[in-house]
This record gives structure tokens, sequence and C-alpha cells, in this order.
């Protein structure tokens, strides 16, 4: 039953209107009969009340009279009637009359009890000559039982006809909401439960109901179902031309000589392409590939790069120095990479490494002085506007700067020629890498004028040293190709530079002054800045 009641439409409104009908029905039942039955009996006394009246002349002459036959003749007429139960008239305090119905046994043992109060009717009678002298008192007692049967079997009856005509009225609603709405929901239903709508499938639309509500329902459904297989078609066709367009895709994925790749937040490589791997030299079966890990000591520029792809949702792109696990060969990388909106960020990759090759050859070539393989000026800039900034952001270290100029340079080159002079120039070079270290600064200015920077050293006696060294060396007649033999001196301007700020104008202007007044006093010689840069 609770099985029904849940799957079942039909059954589920008809008990619901059939219990609801037979609720009310019988409240009002009920409530009509009780109401009936006190009716009745009111009705009851009543007419016994009237019928006390109708005879109310005939008992005033008999009560007048004392006239018994008479007065007997009143009590037989009142007691005809079923309801009462007895009749008494007295003539003051003389019975002048008493009639008793003949009741069962066990009824007239009831009927000698006294009785209730409310179950007498009493009424005075007055002379038919004058109507305030009272001649007589009747008293009749009320057949209540034969009351109580009449009204309940009355009340009964119309009770039940009314509770019949309920359950007929229900039956009829029930059958109508059954046969006009349930039956052909149900209908619909059940061809809804065997319908195939991707094959087209639509409703059977019943003859009856085909402009009414559910003949619009029908419609409905059907109009959804051939849009359903619209969509279906569709779909079918968009799914087709993406297949197609992944396995192009693929193919491109595969074959491209770009590194594309997927990865998250972290850096890790959730996809990419058989040239990534290549190119970074990892492993076609490796997982969780970092790029944190390949591009070790640039972990922070990768990290600002893929905040600004994901907060600012645009495409970044920056260029690596990376060094693949395969060879250990260094290669130069430039990465690209945007956000996707799951939160993912996709990317290309390509090798750069021959263009910054060449870039770093370009550099190379426009800081360095082609004779002697030293920096030249504009790398000597370069390296001092480097120094500058990290004194002035406060990690900078000390160091020395020598300005040096060769003695008697030009007149090997009025008297030997210019290359005689080229090979003093680059023998003096090698001169001077083999007399400092490497961590040390050496240009050429121009000419026959050089600058050496001593890094990290703060001792000035170290700084002395050196000069002293390449003095001496100096000193010795440089062998040229020609058989010949060139003798020249150095004169060396010395500035110390502390952990500060400074300005490189002022630096060399000291070594310059410094390194004229070894001139004034005969050359060969060095001499430190008397107040150096601090």
């Amino acid at each position: 039953m609770r099985e029904l009641i849940r799957t079942s439409i039909v059954f589920r409104s008809a008990s619901a209107v059939l219990g609801m009908v037979f609720l009310v029905g019988s409240i009002f039942s009920v409530f009509t009969y009780f109401y009936l039955v006190n009716t009745e009996q009111k009705h009851s006394i009543s007419n016994i009340k009237e019928l006390l009246n109708s005879v109310e002349n005939t008992a005033a002459v008999a009560c007048y009279l004392s006239d018994r036959n008479l007065s007997n003749d009143v009590a037989n007429d009142l007691q005809k009637n079923t309801n009462i139960k007895e009749v008494r008239i007295f003539n003051k305090s003389t019975l002048l009359s008493e009639v008793k119905k003949s009741l069962p046994k066990t009824t007239q043992n009831l009927g000698n009890t006294s009785g209730k109060e409310s179950d007498y009717i009493q009424k005075d009678i007055y002379s038919p000559f004058n109507k305030t002298e009272q001649v007589c008192h009747i008293r009749i007692r009320v057949n209540q039982e034969a009351i109580n049967d009449q009204s309940t079997t009355n009340a009964g009856i119309i009770s039940l006809l009314l509770f019949l005509q309920t359950i007929l009225m229900a039956s009829a609603v029930a059958y109508i909401v059954l046969s006009l709405i349930t039956r052909p929901i149900k209908t619909i239903s059940d061809s809804l439960h065997n319908l195939r709508p991707e094959k087209g499938e639509l409703l059977p639309q019943a003859e009856k109901n085909k402009y009414d509500e559910l003949g619009q329902l029908t419609s409905d459904v059907n109009r959804l179902i051939t849009n359903l297989v619209a969509t279906l078609d569709e779909e079918r066709e968009l799914r087709i031309q993406h297949a197609l367009g992944e396995k192009k895709f693929q193919t491109i994925f595969d074959n491209a000589e770009t590194g594309i790749f997927q990865m998250n937040k972290d850096a890790i490589l959730t996809s990419c392409n058989p040239a990534l791997l290549q190119m970074l030299g990892v492993e076609k079966n490796s997982f969780d590939i970092a790029l944190i890990e390949i591009m070790k000591g640039q972990e922070l520029r990768l990290h600002l790069m893929i905040d600004n792809a994901v907060n600012e949702m645009r495409v970044v792109s920056e260029d690596f120095y990376v060094e693949t696990d395969s060879q250990k060969q260094k290669k130069w990388i430039h990465l690209v990479i945007h956000a996707t909106e799951n939160g993912e960020l996709q990317g290309l990759m390509n090798d750069i490494t021959e263009r910054k090759l060449r870039e770093e050859s370009a550099n190379q070539l426009a800081i360095t002085d082609h004779l002697t393989g030293a920096y030249n000026r504009l790398g000597f800039e370069r390296e001092m506007s480097r120094r500058s900034k990290a004194h002035a952001n406060g990690i900078g270290s000390p160091f020395f700067l020598m300005l040096i100029d060769l003695d008697k340079f030009k007149q090997i080159n009025d008297q030997l020629g210019h290359q005689a002079g080229d090979e003093v120039l680059m023998q003096f070079s090698k001169i001077l890498h083999k007399t400092l270290r490497k961590s040390d600064f050496i240009a050429r200015l121009g000419g026959d004028e050089f600058v050496v920077l001593l890094h990290d050293l703060q001792q000035q006696t170290i700084a002395e040293e050196i000069a002293k060294k390449i003095i001496a060396q100096v000193s010795t007649p440089f062998l040229l190709s020609n058989n010949s033999s060139a003798s020249i001196g150095t004169s060396i301007g010395i500035s110390f530079i502390h952990a500060t700020s400074f300005i490189t104008a002022e630096v060399l202007a000291q070594a310059d002054i410094a390194m004229y007044e070894v001139k004034k006093s005969g050359r060969n010689d060095y001499r430190v800045a008397s107040a150096t840069y601090s």
C-alpha cells in the first residue's frame, strides 16, 4: 500500500479525494445527527404543548363543572399522543382524572418511578367565565423514551442519506479527476517512460486533449524532444570537429620545434611536448619536472614571472640561463607563459643560445680592445658604473685604481713605427695579465694609457708592491718581431676607493694628478694620491 501511494498518482489522488470527502462528510453527518436529534426532541415537546392548548377550553368546562367523564375524555384524547406517557387533571387538591399509557413490563416499571422534573409538562386551567379564576391543573408526563427513539431514528436516516450523498458526490468528483486529469497524465507518463527521444520518438497526441492544457504539455514535450535531437546532432558534429582539431593540434604539439607545456603555480610541469624534453635534456618518462630546479639561482625571477602572469592575467616572457642534465650543457632559453581560467599556466620555450652567444660576442667586442685583448674605455665605464651602483647600495667592496701611462712610447712610434708600438702595447698587456689576479680588471683607455682596478683590496702596501712589480718588468727592453728592441718605462698614479659611493671622474682625476706628479719627478715610478677618494 505504501509503495502504491508513493508510485501511483492515480491511487494517490483518488485516495486523497475520497479520504478528504469521507472525513468532511463524517464530521458533517455527526454534526447533523446531533442537531436533528435535538431539533426533533424540541419539536415533539412543542407538539405536546400545542395539543395541550387545543384541549384547554374543553378541560376548563370539565373542571368548572367537576365533570369526571368529560375530564377523562380530555385526558384520553391527550394520552392518544404517542409521546405522552401519563395525564393527570387536578381540581384544586382533588385528582379529577388520571390516564396512563399501557407499557411493556420493563418500561412500566421504569414509569412507576417519579421521573425527572424535565419529563413533565404542566398547565393551569382557568374558568371559561373568569380568566383569573384557576379551576384545575393539568400535569402531563412526557414519554421521553419514545421521543428519543423517534428523534434518533429520524436524525440517523437523514444523516445517513447526507453521508451517502457526500460519498456519491466524492466518487463522482474522483471519477472526473481520474478520467479527465489523472489518467491522461498517467498515459503521458507511461509514454515518456518508454520513449527514446535520442531517436526522435515523440509523444502521441490524444485527440480529446489536443486543445487543452494536457495537449499543450504534450506539444511542449515534443518540442523539447525535437530541440534535444537537434542539439545532440549538433553536439555530435562538434565532437567530430573537436576530435579532428585535437588530432591536428596533437600533430603540431608532438612535432613542433618550440617547447610547449602546461604547469601549475609551483612551476611543476604537468604536460609538455617532446621538443621541450629534448631542449632541457630530460628523460621522456620523467614526471613532475620542476622548472625551479632547472633554473637554479633564478628562482625569484621565475616566481615573479608566474605571479605577474596569474595576478595580472597577461602574457609575460623572460630569458633564462640553464644547464641541462644530459651533457651539462649550458644554454639560454626564452620562456613565455600566461595563466588560464582554471589556474594552470601554459607556455612556450625556445632555445636562444645561439642568439645570446652572438649578442654576448657582440657586447664583448664592443667593450674589448681589439689590439691588447683588455677592456676598452666603454668596458671601463660600464665596470665603474656597476661598482658605483654597488657602493651606493652598500654592497660594494673597497678597491685601488691604478692609472698607468707608458713612458717614451711616442718615441718608439716615431722611430720604429706604429707596428712596433702595437707590439709594445700587446707585450705590456701580457705583463699586466701575468702580474695581476684574475679578479682584477684591466682596460686600455686609449693610446698608451691603461687603467687597473685591484678588486677587494684595502692594504696600500700590497697595491704599492704590485706597482713596483709592473715597473720592474717593464724596465726590461721588449724584443720586437724585427729583431730590434724597445725600452720604455711606466708612470703610475694610484687612488683608493672605500666601500662608499664615489664618482668615477673624481677618482680618475686623483689618479691622473698622482701620475703626472711621477712624470714631473723623473717618470718610471708610482705615487699614491695624497687624498684618496672616500
